[in-house]
């Protein structure tokens, strides 16, 4: 049911619904979540449920979805490649981003990479995550290749390899096994930060 048709108590209600499984699925996961779960933390009845989605995949497909239309397209809209190679604060403005995006839609993160393993359906919508990622790291490729630094860099292979590091990277330091690491927000920021950027330029 589209969000602009609702009722006032109709919107309250379902985003009641999607708050409580965001929450859940970062805690528990999605398949450690049940539909119950997610009623009984939102304060609301399974009719409630019915009445906005067909199943709980139906609920997370919603959820990627808003996220991939509302949150990531719209972040990549103005971005500014490097003018130089000692800009570093274009790697660390990215990487802040990328990480706060990803920390607060960490249950969205982790139900669709569950999922994505087994269907279709999801895997699509994760290939859309990874697919902005490595669309702005190729970019920043060509760019430094442009002033002359990483010129034996293939953009679109080391887009995926770094892509691909951050995505796991964040999916264990912010979920829930986050292998003892204590790591604070902004370490991790720069962490990632230095290795984009000295992937690139060597220092």
């Amino acid at each position: 049911m589209p969000v602009e048709t609702l009722t006032p108590k109709g919107r309250q209600t379902r985003h009641a619904i999607e708050q409580a499984a965001r929450k859940l699925f970062a805690e528990h996961g999605f398949h450690g979540t049940t539909l119950a779960d997610i009623t009984s933390a939102a304060g609301k009845s399974p009719a409630s449920f019915y009445r906005y989605y067909a199943d709980k995949e139906d609920l997370l497909a919603a959820l990627a979805e808003s996220f991939l239309r509302d949150i990531v397209t719209p972040s990549g809209l103005s971005l500014h490649l490097p003018d130089a190679p000692e800009d570093s604060e274009f790697f660390t403005s990215v990487v802040t981003g990328y990480w706060n995006m990803f920390k607060q839609n960490i249950g969205i993160m982790i139900a669709v990479a569950q999922l994505a393993a087994t269907q279709q359906r999801f895997a699509r919508v994760q290939n859309e995550f990874r697919r902005f990622g490595m669309d702005i790291v190729a970019a920043s490729v060509r760019r430094a290749q442009e002033q002359g630094h990483g010129t034996e860099l293939d953009p679109d292979h080391t887009a995926a390899a770094i892509a691909l590091l951050f995505e796991n990277f964040t999916t264990v330091v912010v979920g829930p096994s986050s292998l003892g690491l204590e790591i604070s927000d902004k370490d991790a920021i720069a962490t990632l930060s230095t290795i984009w950027k000295k992937t690139l330029y060597g220092f």
